[in-house]
């Protein structure tokens, strides 16, 4: 058996609960408790409150108290996000959204309890933000699909992903998971809650803040149906967040596929990034997840397409490998819908 597979396994042993047992986990203090060791764990910034962890340990007992009782009582409110800018190269700069230490806690304690129930329910294909998964087990399922005949391969990219999630068909979709008014409420916050510029608070119908703790399973609900619909036809997938890899046994097959993602896509608000997808196929050679990718070899690169150690893949436009002698070398070296916004979780 394939770590892949038991990979797989362990997730499919992992338990579904009823609504009321959902809510009844995520208001526990014992997932409050085990959110806030997380949260203080990963540290980071503070939000717009400027609260930092240390701060809130300070008096940590009652605080974690009562921020459990007001998620309770739908008192709880969250904050706009707080924006921060951080220099990229070449003089341009990315958007960083931080939410505050209580919104990291309370997200982080659904989290805990959702995480494990959506585990039984992603597809295979989908390799991003999951326990027991990563970028290597990606790049070794394009080698199996490589390995049974699937040579051709539409190499893909999401324009903007995170930012172009639609907010109502986020929810709609996430209702077919779960349908509790409390988290589907908690959850429309969130993502409504805005970002605080100079200009004041800025809300949009579509995006979610790659900051907020439970934006990247988020992000996989709302490709799941994408990954389902593609892996039950012909053809072979291979789903890394937004990057991907759709695989066909024929350049035909391959060129209908472009058009058939494309499409589903666009009915998901989503488009294809034209300078990050192409069709290839395996002799030409390609890379992906920081790997390249040319006949029978699959190794390292250097490109301005990287995987740092967490996984968390950097951008850059798509560029085919350039020689044979490069793979050679290379491999020689290496290891081959409308919700209330209030609601009350007791009711």
């Amino acid at each position: 058996m394939s770590q892949l597979e038991i990979n797989i396994l362990h997730s499919q042993t992992q338990r579904d609960l009823t609504s009321s047992d959902i809510v009844e986990e995520f208001l526990s203090r014992e997932n409050f408790q085990r959110a806030w060791r997380k949260v203080a764990e990963n540290q980071g910034s503070a939000g717009v409150d400027e609260e930092t962890t240390d701060d809130f340990n300070h008096n940590l007992n009652s605080n974690l108290s009562q921020l459990r009782d007001a998620v309770a009582n739908s008192t709880y409110q969250p904050l706009p996000f707080k924006q921060v800018f951080i220099p990229k190269q070449k003089g341009s700069w990315r958007e960083l959204k931080i939410p505050t230490v209580r919104d990291r806690i309370v997200q982080q304690a659904l989290l805990n309890v959702l995480a494990p129930i959506m585990e039984n329910k992603f597809s295979p294909a989908s390799f991003a933000y999951r326990p027991h998964m990563s970028y290597i087990n990606a790049v070794e399922q394009v080698a199996h699909w490589r390995d049974l005949g699937y040579h051709w391969v539409m190499d893909a990219d999401v324009s903007k992903y995170f930012d172009s999630i639609d907010h109502q068909r986020l929810l709609i979709v996430v209702r077919k998971y779960l349908d509790n008014p409390g988290i589907l409420c908690l959850i429309k916050a969130w993502i409504s809650a805005g970002v605080l510029t100079k200009e004041g608070i800025v809300r949009n119908d579509k995006g979610i803040p790659q900051g907020a703790v439970i934006s990247p399973m988020l992000a996989n609900i709302y490709l799941d149906e994408f990954d389902k619909i593609i892996s039950a036809s012909d053809l072979k997938l291979v789903r890394y967040a937004d990057d991907f890899l759709v695989l066909a046994t024929t350049q035909e097959r391959i060129v209908k596929a472009y058009s058939e993602v494309e499409q589903i896509l666009n009915s998901f608000k989503l488009t294809l990034h034209p300078e990050k997808t192409q069709i290839t196929n395996f002799e030409r050679g390609f890379r992906f997840l920081g790997h390249g990718f040319l006949e029978n070899a699959i190794f390292p690169v250097e490109s301005s397409k990287t995987v740092s150690a967490s996984g968390v893949e950097g951008k850059g436009s798509k560029k085919k490998l350039s020689t044979r002698n490069d793979a050679s070398k290379a491999n020689r070296n290496s290891a081959s819908i409308a919700i209330a916004t209030s609601v009350n979780f007791r009711n």
